[in-house]
């Protein structure tokens, strides 16, 4: 746990060298060798697990990249089970247990989960829509040991926010939920995705301008061809994927924290073997934008179905797009059979 907690502690030191040319060879090698050893001994050394607690959520998103599917006998894992899942995380090296939905606080039991995360040793974060971040849920989650927390946003202006999520007052909610964070010291980010159209009319750069406003960084995804998005023509173009790049900072990183800077190449979080996820049915997925099921909790022993999905054919393949892979027609058709088997989320 020592190793764990001390490659998280040094990112914020390093960030101001993300940029240079020694120090993104050092992390290609970091990945692609000295990670892969690391793990002969700690199956699931320094790896981040978003974890789907349910799919229940308050809002209809029409841009939704998290796939539905009717749920399993079992249906959603229990509360037993996400314990059981994040004992076994930490025991396997794991570093941080990220939760996510659906809507991660419509559970009750989260403040617990991320109290259990916190004495393994892990770091812990949540992605929410903000709908329920008030200041008892922050005081909540602050005592349970939360250590980040992302709110989304889809557009500057309060009533477009809403319309596209179908909730009447959720920008306002997300907003004011971002500033208890500020003031109870809790690290956020606003959660934004980059489209043809926030790009070209600057709304994007709009919502960098106001979380910086309320004190908070950013992160942020493109368009993913994936959920309700699947099957529309949504990726961003080479030119607009390099203004992306132009506006990437100390504040503001795409998916990941190493992708501050604009010369850093595009490393898919899932694809390095940095992060995966597990649905709120308990299949372990790449990602939850790229939904192949490689096997379920419940059934098998949770290395057992990551060093199965690591040793894939997906896994050694790749995909050289410079965006997310379900954006790279050569790799979704490469991997079509996986992504549309019957334990795919999609």
């Amino acid at each position: 746990m020592f190793l764990n907690k001390l490659s998280f502690r040094l990112r914020p030191l390093l960030a101001g060298v993300y940029g240079t040319s020694w120090f993104i060879a050092f992390t290609a090698f970091y990945f692609r060798t000295i990670l892969p050893f690391i793990r002969r001994f700690v199956p699931l050394y320094g790896v981040t697990v978003v974890l789907s607690m349910s799919y229940k959520c308050q809002c209809s998103c029409t841009h939704c990249g998290v796939g539905k599917k009717a749920p399993p006998p079992g249906g959603e894992l229990t509360s037993a089970e996400i314990l059981k899942f994040i004992d076994d995380l930490g025991r396997l090296g794991g570093a941080c247990v990220h939760f996510f939905g659906g809507e991660p606080l419509v559970v009750p039991q989260l403040p617990e989960f991320v109290a259990r995360t916190r004495a393994l040793g892990m770091m812990a974060s949540v992605d929410t829509n903000g709908l329920l971040l008030d200041e008892a849920m922050v005081l909540k989650l602050k005592a349970a040991g939360i250590e980040r927390i992302r709110v989304s946003l889809d557009s500057p202006r309060e009533a477009d926010h809403d319309a596209n999520r179908g909730v009447p007052g959720c920008w306002r909610k997300a907003v004011d939920g971002l500033r208890l964070c500020v003031k109870h010291g809790i690290p956020a980010n606003v959660s934004i995705y980059a489209t043809r159209e926030n790009l070209a009319n600057g709304d994007f750069e709009k919502m960098i301008a106001l979380a910086r406003e309320i004190g908070v960084g950013v992160r942020f995804l493109s368009s993913i061809q994936s959920g309700k998005w699947k099957d529309k023509d949504v990726p961003l173009t080479p030119e607009e994927i390099a203004k992306l790049r132009g506006l990437v900072a100390p504040d503001v990183c795409w998916e990941t924290e190493f992708l501050q800077h604009k010369n850093v190449p595009f490393w898919c979080n899932s694809m390095i073997g940095n992060k995966f996820d597990v649905s709120a049915f308990g299949d372990v997925l790449a990602c939850c934008y790229l939904p192949a099921a490689f096997g379920n909790i419940r059934k098998e022993p949770l290395e057992t179905i990551v060093k199965r999905m690591w040793s894939s054919e997906m896994f050694r393949k790749g995909s050289d797009h410079f965006d997310c892979p379900m954006n790279d027609r050569g790799f979704t058709s490469r991997n079509e059979e996986q992504l549309n088997s019957p334990r795919s989320c999609a």
